[in-house]
């Protein structure tokens, strides 16, 4: 039984796959019913908060990136500081094709080699994405119970995403993993791949969390460039955002089917931000405008995203160790 569902699952998951594209996209078209107001937004927005927005997302990635460079560094790796820039935002073009490893698998790859171990690279990645979506839960938690107090129940739904994606990485709990999952391909006299401790974690969620803040406000940002009348700035408005994009975020990670949680996080997103902006529109333009803007900022965060894989993709990487070079001839 268990080998006929192992041959079965990717056939499950690309129909998987289909029906959340399917239902995100019936849910949508019902919305967007009038083909003149769909677009009303879009040829009206301001370029400049565009430019903020994206902007906020790199930087907002940038954090999550400081904090794999600083796992591979205290777990004694010793990778070239453009060369773990370069894999990281290159990697997460990887997150668009179908199955959530391979982010990771490019990543790993790209900066293995003189001072970073393939398994070191690999932990550590596995590692840093875990943090950043347990921390996206964990700060969604806070922030609807402090600022978005009329949304309780999304608060408890992150909850139950923060156990999902928190428990693996508690120390304890990761490291037996790693040990569990490692036993079968370690060599005979290899070294053992290094423990992480509580400090590591600890520091994880400040820097994971810093770029989750900035994420929320690249949404805010988003959202003035669309809507009809500029907003002045709120913090508790921030608060909300932020915790709109963790809970989506996370939600559409850990939908295994979906790649980049595509579908599942805009879903999510538009139904939170329609009361959001409800009272700054006139009756009846919340709902297709909230579709509008999600499906935009899913746009817009994808072309920076290639912008910057196309920039750094010209940085040095880690280079070739001796004995490679040596094997690959001049």
């Amino acid at each position: 039984m268990r080998d006929r569902l192992r041959q079965l699952w990717p056939v499950l998951k690309v129909l998987l796959t289909l029906a959340i594209f399917a239902g995100v996209g019936w849910q949508f078209a019902r919305i967007l019913q009038d083909p003149d107001l769909q677009w009303v937004w879009l040829r009206q927005a301001r370029g400049q908060w565009l430019a903020v927005s994206g902007l906020l997302y790199l930087l907002g990635l940038g954090f999550w990136a400081s904090f794999w460079i600083l796992l591979l560094r205290v777990l004694g790796e010793r990778p070239k500081l453009p060369a773990a820039i370069r894999a990281y935002y290159i990697g997460h073009l990887g997150k668009y094709v179908p199955g959530k490893a391979w982010a990771l698998i490019l990543r790993t790859t790209l900066v293995q080699g003189p001072g970073v171990r393939l398994g070191v690279a690999a932990l550590t990645a596995t590692y840093e994405t875990l943090t950043t979506m347990a921390t996206g839960a964990l700060l969604a938690v806070i922030l609807f119970t402090l600022v978005a107090v009329d949304q309780t129940g999304m608060g408890w739904k992150a909850i139950g995403l923060l156990a999902l994606a928190g428990i693996p990485i508690l120390p304890g709990v990761f490291n037996w993993l790693v040990r569990r999952l490692s036993a079968p391909f370690q060599q005979a006299g290899a070294p053992l791949l290094p423990r992480l401790r509580s400090t590591t974690l600890l520091r994880g969620i400040a820097l994971t969390g810093c770029g989750w803040c900035l994420l929320g406000a690249g949404l805010w940002a988003t959202l003035q460039a669309l809507l009809p009348q500029p907003q002045s700035w709120e913090w508790t408005a921030w608060g909300r955002y932020t915790a709109f994009i963790g809970l989506a975020y996370v939600a559409g990670y850990l939908t295994l089917p979906a790649p980049g949680g595509l579908g599942v996080r805009e879903l999510i997103l538009q139904q939170l931000l329609t009361p959001e902006i409800s009272p700054l529109l006139e009756p009846g333009q919340a709902e297709p405008f909230a579709v509008v803007a999600v499906l935009f900022l899913r746009l817009l965060w994808t072309v920076a995203e290639v912008v910057i894989a196309s920039i750094v993709y010209w940085f040095p990487g880690q280079g070739k160790s001796t004995k490679e070079q040596e094997t690959s001839g001049p």
